[in-house]
């Protein structure tokens, strides 16, 4: 821990650079994922039969109750009965100056955020709802205002038109219907927001196909076998940087 701590401090009085990854960077997150994997929490659960499927939530709960181990400050893995890793939970592997240089290059998306938000705004208010129910009778919404703008942007290179499909596949166990591109992916603030980030993508590929292998392999071959069952044309020509079908954009209420 003392190697990491002494990272940590080394890193906190340097530049990173903007569009690449430090080679600091890269230690640090080899002595984050060393430290979660040297101090593991182990469960009475087995991982199997809690992936299973259970007609009610609140069965999870009867048949495997949480642990009660306090507060958890350090790097750390959580294991099943069988010492199988469910859970990494790694605390710093993303330096605070380079949190600082993403949320600077989020700010152009700051529009398209805005008109997400005023669009949910106006579904809701259709039910008699607002999106922020304490602003209710207000000329106003500070929100708005907000330097990183509110609302959410849902990006994938391959994505279904209807939330109820991926139900339907759940049951079904087939793909039984095409898939689109996201139309957010024409936004040009979008295209040049992936393009910027793409360094960090790549390196963060090769940190979840160290401690997620498995899920790793199922992005990279749902990647592959996109091409196939894509049907938005004209394709945007965007390049897509992640090993998964989805990037998300969420910026809460006072972000």
């Amino acid at each position: 821990m003392s190697q990491l701590t002494n990272l940590q401090r080394v890193m906190a009085a340097e530049d990173l650079p903007s569009a690449s990854i430090s080679s600091n960077e890269t230690k640090l997150s080899a002595l984050v994922i060393a430290h979660a994997i040297l101090n593991p929490y182990v469960t009475k659960w087995d991982i199997d039969r809690f992936a299973e499927l259970r007609p009610h939530a609140a069965d999870k709960t009867k048949y495997f109750q949480y642990p009660q181990w306090g507060h958890i400050s350090d790097p750390a893995t959580v294991l099943d009965v069988h010492s199988r890793v469910m859970l990494w939970y790694l605390p710093g592997i993303i330096p605070p100056e380079r949190v600082k240089h993403f949320n600077r290059i989020h700010l152009p998306l700051k529009g398209s955020l805005v008109k997400h938000s005023k669009r949910k705004n106006e579904s809701s208010m259709r039910f008699g709802h607002r999106h922020v129910p304490e602003l209710a009778g207000r000329d106003m919404d500070p929100l708005a205002d907000a330097i990183f703008g509110h609302g959410g942007l849902m990006n994938s290179p391959a994505t279904f038109q209807q939330g109820h499909l991926i139900a339907s596949l759940m049951v079904s166990k087939r793909l039984q219907d095409k898939v689109y591109e996201s139309s957010n992916l024409r936004i040009p603030a979008v295209k040049e927001w992936l393009h910027e980030i793409s360094y960090a993508e790549e390196f963060w590929n090769s940190i979840s196909g160290l401690v997620l292998p498995d899920l790793a392999r199922v992005g990279k071959d749902a990647i592959a076998a996109k091409g196939d069952w894509v049907v938005t044309q004209p394709p945007s020509g965007t390049q897509w940087p992640s090993i998964y079908v989805g990037i998300d954009v969420m910026v809460f209420n006072f972000s």
